[in-house]
């Protein structure tokens, strides 16, 4: 009797659908919902580690190291993961796929109600989802693309605006409604964890172009990103003089390399750091604004920090250097 596609075919042909739909890939350890693990040279903890920022000056070439930064739409390479590995799970780069993924969540650990929903008989992000709705007399997405998750919760997948810009989040949509966009990746269909699949439900096969209603309501919850900062005036200081943060001698360089290679345990603390000894550097005059920020951008999110906690940080900074904290 013929059963069909066995589970791992059907993710196989699921990668190259989505590179079909331009939607970059990346692959996930077998039964995982984490990317492969980093190589040596890209491994921090490995003597071998070789010091760089990310895929774009990874130390060869891209391949299965960084994550969902080494997304790929090459049907080649994503067949060379599976050859390998042929039972990875995979994810799609949500960002450069241009698309926003809403996670509703189930109440699993029977947590209290939060006050802002007791009112409304809200039992989990099924319920904050459907408040939202109302809200704006909006009928329920029937044609995005559904995914069951393994917990009992769903995946509603939109398709952007070109140019359309959303930050990822968790909760500030709405209590047990994580937003997953921009720096961040979202588990394919098809994947499985735990022996559970990543399940497409219903008839829609390809995201939906988001709804006027939910693009506003994104924007009120902050997920939109905040327009640049205009560039501050240089402080002119002493040259050599020893800055706030204690950073004399460092470069921009040295600061963003040890932010990109900092361990996962430390990495919101070292932006931090190296943001606010870089925004001295610029108060004192000795590299422009531009330059920090770029510099800054990519060593953040070479660290897997969101645009919107580098972001803040860089703002944050700037507010310290400018009083001369430390």
């Amino acid at each position: 009797m013929n059963l069909g596609p066995l589970p791992r075919e059907r993710r196989h042909r699921a990668i190259h659908a989505f590179i079909d739909r331009g939607c970059p890939v990346s692959a996930l350890a077998p039964g995982s919902k984490k990317p492969m693990k980093s190589c040596p040279q890209c491994d921090i903890k490995s003597p071998d580690y070789v010091r760089h920022h990310g895929v774009q000056d990874c130390p060869h070439p891209a391949d299965l190291c960084h994550g969902f930064h080494a997304a790929t739409l090459d049907h080649g390479k994503a067949q060379s993961w599976i050859d390998r590995h042929p039972d990875l799970n995979f994810a799609v780069s949500a960002g450069p796929a241009g698309i926003v993924v809403i996670d509703l969540d189930k109440n699993k650990a029977n947590a209290e109600v939060p006050a802002p929903y007791q009112l409304s008989g809200v039992r989990d992000g099924f319920d904050v989802f459907a408040l939202a709705l109302e809200r704006y007399k909006a009928p329920y997405p029937t044609d995005a693309m559904h995914v069951a998750t393994i917990s009992g919760g769903l995946h509603l997948w939109f398709r952007l605006p070109p140019g359309r810009v959303v930050l990822k989040s968790e909760g500030a949509f709405g209590w047990l409604v994580d937003v997953r966009s921009t720096n961040s990746y979202i588990i394919g269909p098809t994947s499985v964890v735990g022996g559970v699949e990543y399940r497409r439900i219903g008839h829609s096969t390809a995201p939906m172009l988001a709804p006027a209603w939910l693009l506003h309501h994104l924007e009120g919850t902050g997920h939109a990103p905040k327009p640049p900062a205009p560039p501050r005036p240089a402080r002119q200081r002493p040259t050599g003089r020893q800055d706030a943060a204690g950073h004399r001698g460092k470069t921009l360089q040295q600061l963003a390399d040890e932010l990109a290679s900092a361990p996962e345990s430390t990495r919101h603390a070292e932006l931090c750091r190296v943001t606010t000894a870089a925004a001295h550097l610029v108060l004192a005059g000795h590299i422009d604004e531009h330059e920090m920020r770029a510099e800054m951008e990519a060593a953040g999110r070479a660290a897997d920090r969101s645009d919107y906690e580098i972001h803040k940080a860089i703002e944050t900074a700037f507010t310290y250097a400018s009083r001369g904290a430390a």
